[in-house]
């Protein structure tokens, strides 16, 4: 079933400015999807809309792409040897959780195996 939102065109604000959310967006994802000459400032409201669903729909620009070098070394780290915090090992065990796995929380690290290998 489709609605009036799905079609930008018929908006009744569809002729007004783009919001600056709107402009925002769409500038965000431009860059990200290497797209250009696109200008928010000379669309409607509704072209902006429909512009930001091309955009979000387009291919990124460099998929391929890989990692670069990590932005520090973890041998360097000054907290290397501390505990985890709460959040951290909160995240590990939701992560361990999504791959079937168990984490036993030592006094550094976490360790996690399979839960048929412990």
């Amino acid at each position: 079933m489709t609605s009036q939102l799905d079609k930008p065109s018929q908006w009744a604000t569809g002729n007004d400015a783009p919001t600056e959310k709107q402009k925002s967006f769409m500038s965000t994802l431009a860059a990200e999807k290497g797209a250009q000459n696109i200008n928010p400032n000379e669309l409607n409201k509704s072209e902006a809309s429909i512009t930001i669903n091309d955009l979000k729909n387009k291919a990124t620009q460099n998929p391929g792409a890989t990692a670069g070098e990590p932005i520090q070394n973890p041998d360097t780290w000054t907290t290397g040897d501390d505990k985890a915090s709460g959040k951290q090992t909160g995240y590990i065990a939701a992560m361990a959780r999504e791959a079937g796995e168990v984490c036993l929380f030592g006094a550094v690290l976490p360790y996690c195996t399979q839960s048929q290998n412990l």
